[in-house]
């Protein structure tokens, strides 16, 4: 286990512990490897220390949508996201038509005559 591990491990409240174990290759050979087991602790709280969620009924406050837009890297970024949202789906129709319009064009016979 790593010390990002480790780090993990107490900001989530686990609790853990290794201990090496030895291969069945020989010690004394170069390829004696060490393997480690991990055993895992995990704090729980009592359901005395626990509170039900809060919920709310009606419309979403400003404040939470402020909280998303900040969430997304601000309003920057979020608007960056929509405009070329709105780009992508402009280049989207706009080659569609395109694609029919130079089909139908296509289509039509042209008469051509070579004068000699």
């Amino acid at each position: 286990m790593n010390q990002n591990d480790n780090d993990d491990a107490q900001l989530y409240g686990v609790e853990t512990s290794s201990s090496p174990l030895s291969s069945n290759a020989d010690t004394n050979s170069r390829d004696a490897k060490t393997q480690s087991t991990t055993e895992v602790t995990v704090k729980t709280q009592s359901s005395d220390e626990w509170s039900p969620d809060e919920s709310k009924q009606g419309t979403v406050s400003l404040h939470t949508y402020a909280a998303y837009v900040s969430a997304a890297g601000g309003i920057v970024a979020v608007v960056a996201v929509l405009v070329a949202s709105v780009v992508a789906e402009g280049a989207k129709g706009f080659s569609i038509w395109w694609l029919a319009y130079w089909i139908e064009e296509g289509s039509r016979t042209v008469n051509v005559s070579v004068v000699r």
